[in-house]
This record gives structure tokens, sequence and C-alpha cells, in this order.
């Protein structure tokens, strides 16, 4: 495959309960050697990897993870712009306010809402196509592919790898991902993703 990827992996982690390392949320717990599959792939062809982390998890904060490009909510904040060649992981900075309730109230699952950064980074790295996949498919995958196709992006949505919200059924999931395909979202599975890259 001569596509040059991004991959975007959806609240799959968050701080470990030291706040030494990363730990996978509990209800992606079925899809760990999925996950870690995907990141090693996007390690072995250099690809940019960003990630974020739930609104009610543990997130990091600057300085928390070495090696990882910490992308700040305020727009205004740009001094990370020089450091992106430099990196492979980028952490995308989600608000939070301590309180699921008034989370999904002022929608803090949408990364592209709330992070006056994310489309500068997401254009950033000029892919071809984002590979996107994670947990609570059906709200915070979908906030996400759809700020990626609101900046001009490409998606490819991983719907094997892939956790429901608390509410989520398989009708929700289908209906996202069918919206998401006629507004021009491509849709895999990991390994026919994997087959390609391998190709």
């Amino acid at each position: 495959m001569n596509a040059r990827l991004g991959f975007f992996d959806v609240d799959c982690q968050e701080m470990n309960a030291t706040r030494d390392g990363l730990a996978l949320r509990p209800r992606v717990q079925p899809l760990a050697e999925a996950i870690a599959r995907l990141h090693a792939a996007a390690e072995a062809i250099g690809a940019p990897l960003v990630f974020t982390t739930c609104c009610s998890g543990r997130m990091p904060q600057p300085g928390d993870l070495p090696g990882t490009l910490f992308i700040p909510l305020d727009a205004a904040d740009r001094a990370w712009e020089h450091r992106v060649t430099a990196h492979r992981r980028f952490y995308l900075q989600k608000r939070t306010y301590g309180d699921p309730k008034v989370n999904g109230e002022r929608r803090a699952f949408d990364m592209f809402q709330d992070n006056g950064n994310a489309e500068r980074l997401v254009k950033a790295f000029a892919v071809d196509e984002w590979i996107v996949f994670g947990n609570a498919f059906d709200v915070c995958v979908d906030c996400c592919a759809r700020g990626l196709l609101n900046a001009g992006q490409r998606v490819c949505l991983l719907t094997d790898v892939a956790a429901l919200s608390v509410r989520g059924t398989r009708e929700s999931l289908r209906a996202m991902v069918e919206h998401l395909s006629q507004r021009g979202a491509r849709v895999s599975t990991m390994n026919e993703l994997l087959s390609l890259i391998d190709a």
C-alpha cells in the first residue's frame, strides 16, 4: 500500500492508576490485541498516531508521556507546532468538566469542538487517509470522524475495532456508519487494512 496513513485512536487509552504510563479503558479491554496490532503497524510504517482520552478517564497532563507530543486545547498555544516532525505519537487534549452528566451536556467528548489545535494538527501531516478506531464508537468516534471529514480529510473506519457507548446499540452504530459512509468515509476491518499495509 503506497498511501500515507495516519492512525487515530479514540479514547482507548488513559493514564494508569499510578500515572506512570498508559492503560486501556475498561470497555476496550476485549480489543487489547487489535489495538496493540494497530499501534505496532503505525510505528512500523512511521505513521502518525493521534490519540485522545475519554473525558471521564484519567487524562494525561503535559510532561506525563515522554516521547508523545501534547496538543493543548488553547488555539493560541502553538508552541507544539515546531516539534511535530520529531514525533510520531500525539496526545490531543480533550476538555473535561469532572462530571459525566455535564461532559455529555457540553459535548466534552467532541475533540474537534473544544481543541482549537485539532484541525491544525491533522492537516500538518498531509496524510492520504486517517484510520479511525476506538471507544464509544457511536459517540466519540463519530465526532472524531465528522471532525476529520469537516477538515477535508479522508477517513477509514475500522468497525471491528469498536466499543459502543453505554447507551449505544448495534442500530445506533449502523446508522452512524451509514451516515459517515454517505459523507465519504470508507469502512474496513483491521485484517483488511493490515493485509494492504503488508502487501
